[in-house]
Parts: C-alpha cells; sequence; structure tokens
C-alpha cells in the first residue's frame, strides 16, 4: 500500500494540506512535527520541514524510517529562469548548485557517493504527468536546482552550468538525495513566485509567496485526489 510523506518548507504551503486530513494525528520527532491522517482515503503524512536542505533531508529520512513512507512529494514555490510566474514545474532532474566538491574529480554540484543528477523514476513522473495533463493542469517538465540562498542574481549559479530555463530553490536536493539513498520514490513539484533576475522580484516574491504557496499546495492535493 502507497504511504504518501509531503514535505511542505513554509507554513503557507502546508496549511490547505493539513485541512484536508482526516483522522488527523500529530507526532513529534527531533522538533519535527508531522501530521498522519488519510486523503481520500490515502495513508499521509505531511510536515512543514523548514527553509533549506539540511530540514528538507532530515524531514525525509524521518518520514521513511519512522512513518515507512513509500513516495515522498516535495510542493512549494520557486524562482525561475525562462518561466513565468504561476507556472507549474515538474522537475527533470534536480542538482545543487552551491556544492563542490571539483578538488576530488567530482562535477560541481554533485554529492560525493551520488549521481551527478537527482533524477526522480520515470514511473513517478509519468504518473505526476498524466495527472496534471487529465486534470488540464499546464505544467513545465525542467531541471531545478537547490541551494542554500536566495537566488537572484545567474553570477549565484553560474558554476552549475544551467540549463536555458529551471526553477530554482532551496529543498529539492534534500528530499531527492535523502530517497535515493533509500530507495524510496520521489516527486519535486513547484510553483513558480518570482522570476530570477527581474527587477521587482524580491516585490513579486513577498507579493505572490501566499497566493503561489497555496497553489502549490492545491495541485499537490489534487495529483493525492486522483491517485
Amino acid at each position: 500500500m502507497v504511504k504518501i510523506g509531503i514535505i511542505a518548507a513554509m507554513k503557507h504551503e502546508m496549511d490547505l494540506l493539513r485541512e484536508n486530513l482526516d483522522h488527523m494525528q500529530d507526532v513529534k520527532i527531533a522538533g519535527f512535527v508531522f501530521y498522519i491522517g488519510k486523503i481520500n482515503e490515502k495513508n499521509v503524512v505531511i510536515c512543514e520541514s523548514g527553509v533549506g536542505k539540511v530540514n528538507s533531508g532530515i524531514a525525509s529520512s524521518l518520514m521513511i524510517s519512522h512513518f515507512e513512507c513509500n513516495l515522498i512529494i516535495n510542493t512549494g514555490i520557486c524562482g525561475g529562469l525562462g518561466l513565468k510566474k504561476r507556472d507549474v514545474v515538474v522537475a527533470k532532474e534536480v542538482k545543487c548548485h552551491d556544492f563542490d566538491a571539483t578538488a576530488f574529480g567530482y562535477e560541481y554540484g554533485q554529492v560525493p557517493g551520488m549521481p551527478k543528477s537527482l533524477v526522480p523514476s520515470m514511473e513517478s513522473v509519468i504518473m505526476v504527468k498524466s495527472i496534471l495533463s487529465r486534470l488540464g493542469i499546464n505544467y513545465e517538465y525542467v531541471p531545478i536546482y537547490s541551494g542554500d540562498q536566495f537566488v537572484t542574481n545567474l553570477d549565484q549559479i553560474k558554476k552549475i552550468e544551467p540549463e536555458d530555463v529551471f526553477a530554482c530553490e532551496m529543498e529539492g536536493a534534500g528530499v531527492a538525495q535523502s530517497c535515493i539513498k533509500a530507495g524510496v520514490e520521489f516527486i519535486i513539484l513547484r510553483y513558480v513566485s518570482d522570476c530570477i533576475g527581474d527587477k521587482n522580484q524580491q516585490d513579486d516574491y513577498n507579493e505572490f509567496e501566499e497566493e503561489m504557496s497555496n497553489r502549490s499546495a492545491n495541485i499537490c492535493l489534487q495529483i493525492i485526489n486522483n491517485l
């Protein structure tokens, strides 16, 4: 039986999901609060991880080890390049844009012992893309670059040699790395709140953060209802 773990970095991204959780219980482990229940008769565990790769990695590992989740969905907002505000993003691959072990022969962004790119299984990707298409929700299937910084300038990520169209955020790589280590399926979903390098980027983020967080959570909810 599929047990779904949902990780969101911030309260806005989690509230709508938690409101739809039936028979909810909460469990506190290692400073994290996990909300357990059902959404459309599916077993679900939800956690607000906090911002950054370390937080999301710990939350993912606890979901896998303590709650035996076998599918982790990471939902939230992101910045984008070559994307528009309000675009839905499904991760094609995830890379760390702030990790450098090149002195030891690794590619920039590659964590030693891990693949060069953190790639969701094709089965999971096909499933999500099929559900979104069935619901009439347009999406972009692009790389996501994760790092522990809010990216406002391409100079911050130039060492990763980014593609022409991509999203940037702060948690996806932590989730992906934990899931790959544990052999668990994962999906990274994002909703674009701001466009990298725009003169109004910070203002757009502040203005659209709550709206985009709610929309991202709503799309995640629709996917769960249609699994």
